[in-house]
């Protein structure tokens, strides 16, 4: 390797690790990415909370909460970690397409995403819920 790539190889590692903690830390407070994953050093600026999740189906009019059991709880625990890693970049419609599929009468579903945040504004944590109601033909294939 000659000296003028290893030196421009080497300018580029050091302009990522002095960029990246900087762009992490955007994306994290704008998405609500966790802080914990993507190579982030935004760790230390959030605490480390996961999102809870909960499912409530509407058949024939009436809304209720999704009793998930066996590989659909599972399936709800992936989405969880899903929407923990993501933030508000997980896209909920797959996994309404895969309730859908579990049973014909749901009309729609709506996800309920629920996290412990720190509030800039006030420096306390606080509960920020987040819902998405998606009717049965309304996602994409």
């Amino acid at each position: 390797m000659s000296g003028s790539i290893r030196r421009a190889a080497m300018c580029a590692v050091v302009l990522f690790v002095a960029i990246w903690p900087l762009a992490h830390a955007g994306l994290v407070a704008r998405y609500h990415l966790d802080a914990w994953e993507f190579f982030g050093w935004s760790m230390y600026a959030r605490p480390a909370a996961r999102v809870q999740v909960r499912v409530d189906v509407e058949r024939d009019g009436e809304t209720r909460r999704l009793r998930a059991m066996g590989d659909q709880r599972r399936r709800v625990r992936n989405y969880a970690r899903r929407a923990t890693a993501l933030g508000a970049l997980a896209d909920p419609e797959p996994f309404a397409r895969e309730i859908f599929s579990w049973d014909p009468s749901i009309a729609a579903v709506t996800i309920v995403t629920r996290e412990v945040i720190l509030d800039p504004e006030s420096t306390m944590l606080v509960g920020h819920e987040a819902r998405r109601r998606i009717e049965r033909g309304e996602t994409r294939p």
